[in-house]
């Protein structure tokens, strides 16, 4: 089973709406689609240079071919697009088959899904000891930072589709405290002198804003579903519509 050019654009497409939740560089109202130059790409979503781009998805993927072919596409940003890349990723990425396992005599291929998936998250250091259908997506989310998100993108493309995130307020301030402190900081230094002083608010912004880390946020929506059961069967529907 191989991916399709379609499943990668749904794979950036994806990754770009969680971005614009979780990252405020990234520029808002501007989807990637396939007539996207590579640089567009690059900076409407705020990514990394060519060279790394490329090691990354080399990696991710499990291309078996010379990484100075993805680089070279990349690194063509001005010329080449979203579907040079696109196409050249679904003709030579690795895509594992998951298998239905057989639970009292029946194939099941969600009990499969959520072993390949909790198996997938373990090796990427997410802790998965307590991990059940019924766990709640948001708060191993938490837990496991944007794993879970990038693992289901590349099992099954376009399962993960909504996603809102509202800081809590105690994140909020330290963020507003940490973003006027530098300005000042910066402003006061270019016109005067440097004193240790400044650094102070600084400070006190990043406490602020790590103790609001900690906490609960106001309002966070991670792919629409509530529990992994749902998330599962999700995942399931796609696979089954990539197959067809």
């Amino acid at each position: 089973m191989k991916y399709s050019k379609d499943d990668i654009l749904q794979m950036l497409i994806s990754q770009y709406h969680f971005q614009t939740e979780f990252d405020p560089v990234v520029i808002k109202g501007m989807e990637p689609n396939y007539e996207f130059t590579i640089f567009e790409w690059r900076d409407a979503c705020d990514l990394l240079n060519p060279t790394e781009l490329a090691e990354i998805y080399h990696k991710t993927f499990k291309i078996k071919r010379p990484i100075s072919e993805l680089e070279n596409i990349l690194k063509d940003e001005d010329k080449n697009t979203l579907s040079e890349f696109c196409e050249y990723i679904s003709q030579y990425a690795e895509r594992k088959s998951i298998e239905p396992i057989k639970l009292l005599g029946q194939n099941c291929q969600t009990a499969s899904i959520f072993r390949t998936l909790k198996q997938n998250l373990t090796e990427q250091g997410a802790d998965t000891t307590d991990l059940k259908p019924s766990t709640k997506i948001n708060e191993f989310f938490l837990k496991s930072d944007g794993i879970l998100f990038d693992e289901v993108n590349r099992i099954a493309p376009g399962t993960m589709t909504e996603f809102e995130y509202k800081a809590n307020k105690i994140e909020l301030i330290g963020n507003k405290v940490l973003f006027i402190s530098i300005v000042f900081a910066i402003g006061f230094w270019s016109i005067w002198f440097f004193h240790w002083l400044l650094l102070l608010p600084i400070a006190i912004g990043i406490m602020i804003y790590q103790i609001g880390v900690k906490k609960e946020p106001e309002k966070i929506n991670i792919g629409g579903f509530d529990n992994f059961r749902e998330l599962i069967y999700g995942m399931e529907k796609q696979l089954k519509k990539a197959s067809t």
